[in-house]
């Protein structure tokens, strides 16, 4: 067994352990320790598929002015860590700074007890084993650091400006953070989506941020856009695997929510809104291409679900119960597919 797959082991149990418990930023405090020691151990396992190339990168001089537009429009994280490398002078070592600051607005965002209060503990430990945060920091990494600005904007910001700052931080990270926007917008006028009710300008601004959105993502699946994504894939192909974490999800919310469509659409907005725009992307995107929209809106909305999810709950051993299989769902594909499990191994590993 590598020191890896060993450190990932322990942060499953104490995301069971954490099931159990109530928040204190001590027990936050502890498995973001682990976290940081975990993560140093996975920069120094090696590089897997993309992150040998982030690797590459690093030592690349970039000049803005004469970089391409693959470059250019997602500056904040090619250029960043380009700056960041000119410091340190080492590729592991930078990429674990990179995961530290990452991996810091994850635990305030989640493990904060002022806006997230109603995230469950478990939580913290269990978004470093779910799947797609492990393909995330294993792999497709830009994707995984937006992601996390965007949870910051969600649960660690105190103020709409906060949040469009982090959002706008996310989108020129990848751009494909652009889905989040419409939501996060919604999030923030609705004060996590305790307002029941949004006036006519409110609507109309949500609905004109759908739609650049939707524009801003088809536009971007042409092949002659200078805005065009990589079509290719590396290892599975999780298009439809989300799609079926997406359906589980749903069907837990509708059964919780007695079959009641209405009662559904209320308590799951977040949900609802990333299973339909996913649905809406599916036919038009490569297979690389819906993989990140997938990945992206699982990694958010997980936390909003997991609250959700708790507050359904009336007693205490169903509370325990659905917190424990929703662990386990969240962990159950790393060990049932190789090409991800591999992930966690040594054997076939590139350093940049």
């Amino acid at each position: 067994m590598t020191a890896e797959l060993t450190w990932y082991l322990v942060l499953c149990v104490l995301s069971f352990i954490y099931c159990f418990l109530n928040k204190r930023t001590p027990l936050v405090l502890i498995v973001y320790g682990i976290a940081i020691f975990y993560l140093w151990i996975v920069r120094n396992s090696g590089f897997d598929y993309d992150m040998a190339g982030y690797a590459k990168y690093l030592s690349s001089t970039l000049d803005f002015a004469t970089a391409s537009t693959y470059y250019t429009r997602e500056f904040v994280y090619w250029f960043g860590s380009g700056y960041l490398y000119e410091w340190i002078r080492d590729d592991v070592t930078t990429l674990w700074v990179i995961d530290i600051i990452w991996l810091t607005l994850l635990f305030y965002a989640v493990g904060n007890r002022k806006q997230s209060l109603g995230i469950p503990l478990y939580v913290a430990p269990f978004m470093l084993v779910f799947f797609p945060v492990l393909m995330g920091y294993e792999n497709v990494y830009r994707q995984l650091i937006a992601c996390m600005f965007i949870l910051y904007a969600f649960f660690g910001a105190r103020n709409l400006f906060v949040a469009g700052f982090f959002g706008l931080l996310a989108l020129f990270t990848h751009n494909a953070s652009i889905v989040y926007m419409p939501l996060l917008y919604l999030f923030a006028v609705t004060k996590g989506m305790t307002v029941p009710k949004l006036s006519m300008f409110h609507k109309g601004v949500f609905s004109f941020l759908y739609l650049l959105m939707l524009g801003g993502v088809y536009y971007s699946s042409l092949a002659d856009s200078e805005f065009a994504k990589s079509s290719s894939t590396t290892g599975l192909p999780l298009t439809y695997a989300y799609l079926m974490v997406f359906i589980a999800m749903s069907f837990i919310a509708f059964l919780i929510s007695n079959f009641n469509f209405k009662r559904f659409l209320k308590n799951n907005i977040s949900l609802s809104y990333a299973i339909f725009t996913f649905l809406a992307f599916i036919p038009a995107l490569g297979g690389a291409q819906a993989e990140r929209i997938g990945m992206m809106l699982l990694v958010v909305i997980v936390p909003i679900f997991a609250m959700n999810l708790d507050r359904a709950m009336k007693t205490q051993s169903e509370r325990l119960l659905m917190r424990i299989l929703f662990v386990l769902v969240g962990i159950a594909p790393t060990f049932l597919f190789s090409s991800a499990f591999n992930f966690l191994t040594t054997a076939s590993r590139q350093f940049g």
